[in-house]
């Protein structure tokens, strides 16, 4: 291998524990830092991006282990970089390295088993009243697609008055009152995050920021006289765990195309070009739906609504 190759090859996380970092396991193939948990590394790939940065290149938080050593290690330029990983794996042109460590594949194949979290769901109210009435007469989402949540227990209304959106593996809490309440339960599995297979086989993924934008991208189909159930759906509860889209991909085979329904701002916009990066290399079609109007989705519907 050439001294550029050979530099390459060295696992991102090794570099990342011999100069002082914590490696901390997310599901099968990634790799986060205790001490930057926005950091999430892709060890069959050996590349690595930050949530909280999104752009590519030196200083900008992705890339591969030369742009690893930039962001975390001092290095000025890539000259720079590479310079420290020859150094610290004894790495000499052609050469490999005379340092020895764990190759990538053996790596991976050395993960612990995903450990299992458990959610303490908040307690069913008698009704779910204030919970439809909220979601339909404030946010306009579509009674079928409201009839579709309840039917498979995906959302319910707490004992103060609360939307629960819940699935096995993942649940957030949303008020119905004037007071802006939104929460992550603990014990969230923030691979899968709020994902919805509508039924067995569909090749698409819809992605939004969080569920209720799912719910509005679901009614905007609904009122183009689409079926919803034609597409599976994934609410990432914010733009810092895009993780979860490859996941998923890498998950369902099924899946070619990823619809990205983020927000129109400038936390969305990163996070499309974050989330085209992640899945680069793959055969997956990324297709960019932004609302047509608005600051997100539901803000669109809700436009929509009262302009009839």
């Amino acid at each position: 291998m050439s001294f550029l190759e050979n530099i390459k090859a060295v696992p991102i996380t090794d570099f990342a524990e011999r100069i002082g970092f914590t490696t901390v396991r997310k599901g099968h193939k990634y790799v986060s830092l205790k001490e930057h948990d926005s950091v999430m590394i892709d060890t069959y790939k050996n590349c690595f991006w930050r949530n909280s940065t999104f752009a590519r290149g030196m200083k900008g938080g992705a890339g591969s282990i030369i742009d690893f050593a930039m962001e975390f290690n001092g290095a000025s330029d890539h000259k720079e970089a590479m310079r420290q990983i020859a150094e610290m794996y004894g790495i000499e042109g052609e050469k490999k390295a005379a340092v020895s460590y764990r190759k990538i594949s053996s790596f991976t194949a050395s993960l612990p088993s995903r450990p299992t979290t458990s959610i303490e769901f908040p307690k069913k109210a008698e009704s779910n009243e204030d919970v439809f009435n909220y979601l339909h007469g404030e946010r306009c989402i579509d009674r079928a697609v409201l009839r579709y949540f309840f039917s498979k227990k995906m959302l319910y209304q707490d004992e103060h008055k609360n939307c629960v959106f819940a699935t096995p593996l993942f649940c957030c809490v949303r008020s119905t009152g004037e007071k802006r309440f939104v929460q992550d339960k603990p014990g969230c599995d923030y691979q899968e995050c709020f994902h919805i297979q509508t039924r067995k086989g569909n090749d698409t993924l819809v992605v939004a920021e969080s569920v209720i934008d799912i719910m509005s991208v679901m009614t905007d189909i609904c009122h183009r006289d689409e079926r919803f159930v034609s597409y599976d759906y994934l609410a990432l509860s914010g733009t810092n765990k895009l993780m979860s889209v490859k996941y998923h991909t890498d998950k369902n085979p099924d899946y070619r195309t990823v619809v990205l329904c983020y927000d129109n701002d400038e936390a969305g916009e990163k996070a499309i070009e974050a989330t085209k990066e992640s899945l680069a290399g793959t055969d997956i079609n990324v297709v960019i739906r932004q609302a047509p109007s608005g600051k997100d989705w539901n803000e669109y519907i809700k436009s929509e609504i009262s302009s009839r």
